[in-house]
């Protein structure tokens, strides 16, 4: 049977091998976004090329598509959205892009969530103004980390023009296929005077063979409305040769699938 002393000891014991594997699992993954000590930067005229080849593959592979779209809107209650919208998207290749909202609780967060679907649709028209490329950005290496498990380069963007369509932002690259899995940053203009400030996440993944935007989050400042977060997903997909893009919008139910995808 232990005695006091003895038991304070092992409980001492325990506790500094609790604090050392805490601190090694901390350890590791700060170093997970981190070089390695021999980790080389890589040519940074070729990566560049690379992520660009990556995003122009990426266009060439695009096809008719419809997809539904959540978004939440979030004021102060973290927990209760104040705003919820399902929104239809349909795109026809190369640059049409059109949608309509299948449903909605109404109230400034609705227009709010229009207001970034008419910006959608518009940055469609014109893909290049958007692209991550040696035009729009200066680029500059900081180190390898993961995204979504996937081994990254990890690289700083800095808008070379000021709209409010570019990103002052890091992006996180596919280590293998050069595709960007995630992005995070602010725009280098506001978008509007009441506006004081945006921070936005958009994570990328593939869908039929396309490399798409899945998911958004964006934590906006206004001048005298508060803060607002805004989070979208996007729930099912239908691929299909037929789909146009100005087609009528009519209501559906919508699949609690995330990122199921119907092809035909």
């Amino acid at each position: 049977m232990l005695g006091s002393r003895d038991k304070c000891m092992m409980t001492t014991a325990m506790a500094a091998a609790l604090l050392l594997v805490l601190l090694s699992a901390q350890a590791n993954a700060l170093a997970a976004d981190l070089p390695g000590p021999s980790a080389q930067p890589p040519d940074m005229a070729t990566l560049v090329k690379r992520i660009v080849d990556a995003q122009l593959d990426s266009r060439a592979r695009s096809k008719p598509y419809s997809v539904t779209r959540e978004y939440k809107v979030f004021g102060s209650d973290n927990n209760r959205p104040r705003t919820e919208v399902l929104a239809q998207i349909n795109f026809l290749p190369p640059n049409v892009k059109s949608y309509g909202i299948d449903q909605s609780t109404g109230g400034m967060g609705e227009k709010v969530v229009r207001r970034i679907l008419d910006h959608e649709v518009d940055a469609t028209r014109d893909p290049k103004t958007m692209m991550v490329n040696d035009s729009n950005y200066e680029f500059a290496f900081l180190g390898e980390g993961q995204a979504g498990g996937q081994p990254c380069y990890k690289l700083e963007i800095t808008p070379k023009h000021e709209r409010n369509d570019l990103l002052d932002a890091v992006i996180w690259v596919d280590k293998d296929s050069y595709r960007i899995l995630r992005i995070e940053g602010d725009p280098v203009k506001s978008p509007s005077f009441w506006v004081k400030d945006v921070h936005v996440v958009i994570e990328f993944a593939e869908v039929a063979g396309m490399w798409l935007q899945t998911a958004t989050q964006a934590m906006a400042h206004l001048r005298f409305g508060g803060e607002y977060r805004i989070v979208s997903q996007d729930l099912n997909y239908d691929i299909t040769q037929t789909v146009a893009a100005n087609r009528p919008m009519t209501r559906r139910r919508h699949s609690s699938a995330i990122m199921a995808v119907r092809v035909r």
